[in-house]
This record gives structure tokens, C-alpha cells and sequence, in this order.
């Protein structure tokens, strides 16, 4: 990742792409394997240090989970449901299958962990000794990173509809630098978590997307935004928000350049919630001195023209393929389809012929996509073969399915 030789990638994978990319970062600190029968399970030295890593980070106040989860008031009340959507890996939402390449902040939980949480609910869901208990993780209010540099805020907000279809809105931020200016971080703060699906940030050096607005600062929609440049910019970034995102600075030496001139487009995955709801995020920007001295490089994967599924197809497979031309390090990846999508999986093929699975997701939910990270740089040398293999399910078999019944697909789901 420091060798100047080595180029250093961020890949993406979805609808039918997916993407590589920059960030890495260590697992938590491990928690109990599962008990002997005769052991006593409690809260406070058993299922509280599984809570706090893998599920506070959305189940506390101001974030998405519907309830807390910081308590043993908390997980009692809830301790069957708790049992129920772990025994069956709905909570916490993890997609990829287990593989050699590990994530960074990784939210599966082992087959030992979910054992443990149901002994502990069986034996009565007993709190246990104070002395136990570890410290609660502690969640700053507002911005995550500490007060920005500098806050931008949408200039009109979008009214959501109460009811309908899932809606896709852009906000275009006119950036406050009057030259070039680094960025150690951005903080996304799309507004109501509560029908917020999902927000990444495209950088528009052209301020093209502003010919989109029906008047300046509307913003527009669209789900699968293109923004368009007269030259090749290889400096690409992840940033993108999720609920339950812990926002982090960008690598040593990866600084963002925002230049005079330059918008920051948010494209943000709306959910309706039932009433009206008024949407206008903000944008956290925090500067630096350091300039970058690696440059990150989007690689996206995509075959939209074998798009063309028949209702009733339960296997329609769609392939693409890159050979690298030099040396590179894979620091995360970004799988990515829609309500079709059933299997996803992302290989690296070595020059000897050998393979590594990238990621797998055996089966797929929109619902729950994610920047994946890798815990140390993936090294891949130069003629290695990255290659997507997206299988789709447009049958009425398919609960995700938005057509019934199911109709012809060419794009978008």
C-alpha cells in the first residue's frame, strides 16, 4: 500500500456492478464463546459485550434501530425477539459469506455467539454480577468526528411523499473553498434516519448535475446518477452512509481535493414512512494541511446490456471481467444490485491460475448493501483477472420482487 509501484484500487460491483476500494480498520474485541450446559449465562459478562459490538451502533437513541440496546432493562424486554432473528442471521444484518479475505468490522456473529444468546434466554435471561458488566460504548450526539470545519446544508428540502414507491433524490452542495482545498473526512448527515435508506456523495468538478435542477438548489431525482467530465479524474472515494455508519477519516496519505467550483452531489434511497416527511441533509467537511500522496482508483464492473430478464426467470446469470494491468491493493469492495438480485459474487483470478472469492453473497438483499472494507489491503498482482457473476430471480418466488406478476426487466431492478 506504501510502495509507489503498486497502484492502489477501489472496485465496485452492482445492478449488474461492483466496486473495489480504500478503507481498512480492525475488528472489534472478541466476545464469550458458547457455555457449558451447567454454566450460568448472564447479561452483564455474556450477551452485553455481544449487544454492545454488534448492535448498539443502530439500536441506541437517534439512529435507526427501533429500540435501544445499551441496557439489561433493554435486552430483557426484548430478549425472545432477540433470540428468534439471531438464531436465524436476520439480526445483525451481515450479507457476505464467511471467506479467507476478512472485512474490517465485521458483523457476523459465530455460531458460538448465537448458541450463548440462546442459552441465556432459555435459563431465564438472568442479569448477572455488576462486576461483569463492561463499559457501555458511548455515542456522541451530533457529529461523529467532532465539530466540522465547515457545514454545508441542502438549500431546499424535499418533501416526501406519505405513501408510494421508493423515491431517489439528489442534493447538489455547492462546496465554500475558494481554492484547492484537502479533505481528511466527510460526515454524511442525510436527515431523518427513520426513512433513509442509504446516501453516497459523487464529486462533480464539472458542476454538471446542476442542469438537472428545475431551479437552482432543487435538487432532482434520479437513482443512477452519471456525472460527466471532459477528463479522467482517478481519484475516487467511498463515501457513503448507511444506518448504524461509525464515520472515519480517510487514510493516511488518501486526502480527498476539493477544488473552487466543485459540487458534492448526494444521492440519497428514500423509504416512505406513511406521512409527509421533510428530508434536507448537511455535509460535515474537515480540512487538513496534508495533501494526498495515494490516489485511489475506482474499478466498476458492470454488464447492464445482458439485462433483459423474462418474468418467471429464476436464474438469469450476468458476468463481467477486467484484467488488471498493473500491481494493485484492494482496500473494499461495493456490491450492488436491486430487487432481482439473488447471488453475487466477486473473484480474483491470479496469474497461475489460482482464485480468491472477493465476496459472496449468497443471497442478496437490498436492503442491507454496505461498503465492505477489507482488513488489510488485498494484494492482487498485474494480470490478475477480477470477474462479477450476478444471478437474478424474477419470479414470483422472489418476495423482493416489485412486479406481480412478474413482468420483463431491461434495467433498474
Amino acid at each position: 500500500m506504501t510502495s509507489s509501484c503498486r497502484t492502489v484500487v477501489a472496485c465496485v460491483l452492482g445492478f449488474s456492478y461492483t466496486a473495489a476500494a480504500l478503507i481498512t480498520g480492525q475488528n472489534g474485541a472478541a466476545v464469550h464463546p458458547s457455555a457449558p450446559v451447567e454454566h450460568q449465562i448472564t447479561f452483564n459478562r455474556d450477551i452485553a459485550p455481544i449487544l454492545f459490538h454488534y448492535c448498539a451502533a443502530c439500536h441506541h437513541t437517534g439512529e435507526a434501530g427501533p429500540f435501544p440496546l445499551l441496557t439489561y432493562a433493554d435486552a430483557k424486554a426484548r430478549a425472545r425477539q432477540i433470540a428468534a432473528v439471531t438464531s436465524k442471521r436476520f439480526m445483525p444484518p451481515w450479507l457476505p459469506a464467511p471467506q479467507e479475505l476478512k472485512f474490517a468490522d465485521e458483523l457476523r456473529l459465530s455460531d458460538g455467539q448465537i448458541a450463548v444468546i440462546q442459552e441465556w434466554v432459555e435459563q431465564g435471561a438472568v442479569e448477572g454480577a455488576p462486576a461483569d458488566l463492561p463499559p457501555a460504548p458511548r455515542f456522541v450526539p451530533g457529529w461523529q468526528l467532532g465539530r466540522p470545519d465547515k457545514i454545508i446544508e441542502a438549500e431546499k428540502p424535499y418533501t416526501l411523499s406519505a405513501s408510494g414507491s421508493d423515491m431517489y433524490w439528489n442534493f447538489i452542495f455547492r462546496t465554500p473553498v475558494d481554492r484547492a482545498r484537502w479533505l481528511r473526512a466527510i460526515e454524511i448527515r442525510p436527515g431523518d434516519k427513520r426513512v433513509v435508506h442509504h446516501a453516497n456523495i459523487l464529486v462533480d468538478r464539472e458542476q454538471s448535475a446542476r442542469r438537472q435542477e428545475s431551479q437552482p438548489g432543487a435538487g432532482f431525482a434520479g437513482m443512477e446518477l452519471k456525472i460527466e467530465s471532459e477528463t479522467f479524474d482517478p481519484d475516487s472515494h467511498f463515501l457513503f452512509w448507511k444506518p448504524g455508519t461509525v464515520p472515519k477519516p480517510e487514510p493516511e496519505g488518501m486526502s480527498l481535493r476539493l477544488d473552487k467550483n466543485t459540487d458534492l452531489v448526494l444521492n440519497i434511497h428514500l423509504q416512505p414512512s406513511g406521512k409527509p416527511d421533510k428530508i434536507q441533509p448537511s455535509l460535515g467537511l474537515y480540512f487538513t494541511d496534508k495533501p494526498a500522496t495515494l490516489f485511489p482508483l475506482l474499478l466498476q464492473l458492470e454488464n447492464d446490456r445482458q439485462l433483459d430478464i423474462p418474468p418467471g426467470e429464476k436464474h438469469f446469470v450476468v458476468t463481467d471481467e477486467f484484467t488488471l494491468p498493473v500491481d494493485v491493493d484492494l482496500l473494499a469492495i461495493y456490491p450492488h444490485a436491486h430487487y432481482l438480485g439473488k447471488d453475487l459474487l466477486a473473484l480474483a483470478t491470479l496469474p497461475g491460475g489460482s482464485a480468491k472469492t472477493l465476496i459472496h453473497i449468497p443471497q442478496w438483499d437490498l436492503n442491507w448493501q454496505a461498503v465492505y472494507r477489507y482488513a488489510a489491503p488485498v494484494p492482487l498482482p498485474k494480470r490478475s483477472t477480477i470477474s462479477m457473476q450476478y444471478t437474478y430471480d424474477n419470479s414470483s418466488e422472489n418476495l423482493a420482487n416489485p412486479n406481480d406478476p412478474p413482468r420483463r426487466v431491461v434495467a433498474g431492478n
